[in-house]
């Protein structure tokens, strides 16, 4: 992993080391259940189950997922981001699987409450990165919106955590 502080002033830069350790504990706590909902559904294939039956336990697994998504997010995400409550992305690859391999940080702390990381990474051979929004409140970094995009593009799509 490569780390740029990048278009912080000095008095911030110390906070930088402190929101981006949050945000990865966070991106692989998610990562972890992202893996497990991934295992239940390849599993689930594999069952000689009737049409009705696979779309029963998938049902079932879908909310266990989003149960625990809430639980890991419960306290590290602001009341807006809270809302969503569960993973954007359950498939096959996570979506933040690209922190088990080789991606670059970049963090800007623009004020002492509020700070932008973005991730870039490589998906499916294209480029690709998130943009992450945080902010201090009551001395912990919480996570306030979560952008996706790709390399090269200067547009951003909103995205649940």
């Amino acid at each position: 992993m490569d780390i740029n502080i990048v278009k912080t002033p000095k008095k911030y830069e110390s906070m930088a080391d402190e929101v981006i350790r949050e945000l990865l504990g966070l991106l692989e706590e998610l990562l972890t259940v992202q893996e497990r909902a991934a295992l239940r559904y390849q599993r689930l294939k594999q069952k000689s189950l009737t049409l009705k039956e696979k779309s029963d336990r998938s049902s079932e697994i879908f909310d266990k997922v989003c149960k625990e998504y809430a639980e890991v997010i419960a306290g590290r995400c602001t009341e807006k981001e809270m809302v969503l409550k569960h993973p954007s992305h359950i498939g096959q690859t996570a979506e933040y699987a690209y922190i088990k391999d080789e991606y670059a940080v970049d963090c800007t702390v623009s004020r002492t409450d509020t700070a932008t990381v973005i991730t870039h990474f490589q998906s499916e051979g294209r480029g690709g990165k998130h943009k992450f929004v945080l902010k201090l409140v009551d001395g912990r970094w919480l996570v306030d919106a979560v952008y996706f995009g790709f390399e090269g593009e200067r547009r951003w799509f909103y995205t649940e955590l």
